[in-house]
């Protein structure tokens, strides 16, 4: 895992991360149905995840987020599967993305995904789970030992939309020293985190962690980012990563990004660099063609 101070080498300049996941899975063919999501192509096919993974490497990507976002024992064991079950499939997204990367610099960032993703009922976009922040810390920190173990370059802690839950994460973060990644927020159109809080109240919580590396948000409307990176910067002086939706609408029925244009992600990518971006890429509705633009622009 890289060190504080490889990774503030690392973002001296700009840095190209990946789209998403499901899309290009989605882009390249691939079905996704059930629960597990993108965990399920990765038990019945890596070797979609791989060549996703590496689309996005021969698109201009240096970084790659594993596709562990939905991956938890609680969640497997809902399914019928176990929990070693679980724990292998969070070592074959590293080792996978890994394989997508090699012959390349670009790194391999482990996905922690929010307790609301294993729900399967949008969660992750309400926040406010009614659990203790011992229960929420106990469910992450077995994740992150079994990701830690093995070993990605960093942590892409992601998609986070409650203050409470950024503090368990915290607690959950002190049990592994030397442990580097970056958290990143989802937030509503309001500006605030889907449970309700500030912004700025959860990256000063980020913040507070020496695990945490860099601060942003991710899974928002790109309008929404210039915003966000200023309430950000009221704050911390961390790089900031972003990684917006393609700007489409989530149709819950059909079970599609609708109107998804990364077009406005290109466009407001160099204001979001003078703001004091360092990491930038893309989330739902975006493919390795999108990352391929913004590569281009940077």
């Amino acid at each position: 895992m890289l060190t504080h101070d490889e990774f503030v080498n690392f973002v001296s300049s700009p840095v190209v991360i990946d789209g998403g996941m499901s899309t290009e899975l989605e882009h390249q063919g691939c079905k996704l149905e059930g629960s597990l999501w993108t965990a399920q192509a990765l038990l019945d096919n890596p070797e979609v995840i791989q060549a996703a993974h590496r689309a996005y490497v021969d698109a201009g990507a240096q970084v790659v987020i594993t596709s562990s976002y939905q991956i938890s024992r609680a969640g497997f064991e809902e399914v019928g599967l176990s929990a070693a079950d679980a724990d292998r499939a969070l070592r074959a997204s590293v080792d996978v993305a890994r394989a997508a990367v090699a012959g390349s610099t670009a790194l391999v960032a482990a996905s922690v995904g929010p307790y609301g993703a294993i729900l399967h009922d949008g969660s992750e976009y309400r926040g406010n789970y009614g659990l203790s922040s011992k229960v929420l810390r106990a469910f992450h920190a077995e994740r992150l030992a079994v990701l830690r173990e093995a070993e990605p370059d960093l942590l892409a802690i992601e998609t986070i939309p409650d203050a409470l839950e950024a503090q368990a994460l915290v607690d959950a973060l002190e049990e592994f020293p030397g442990a580097l990644g970056w958290m990143s927020f989802t937030i509503g159109p309001d500006g605030k985190l889907w449970a309700g809080q500030s912004l700025s109240e959860a990256a000063q919580i980020a913040a507070s962690s020496p695990a945490i590396a860099a601060i942003g948000v991710n899974c928002v409307d790109p309008a929404l980012v210039s915003a966000a990176i200023a309430e950000i910067r009221m704050v911390t002086d961390l790089p900031v990563v972003i990684y917006a939706n393609g700007g489409g609408t989530w149709n819950s029925e059909s079970g599609v990004w609708e109107n998804a244009d990364a077009d406005a992600l290109i466009a407001y990518a160099s204001t979001w660099i003078s703001q004091g971006a360092r990491l930038i890429g893309g989330c739902c509705g975006t493919h390795a063609g999108d990352i391929r633009q913004l590569a281009t622009s940077l």
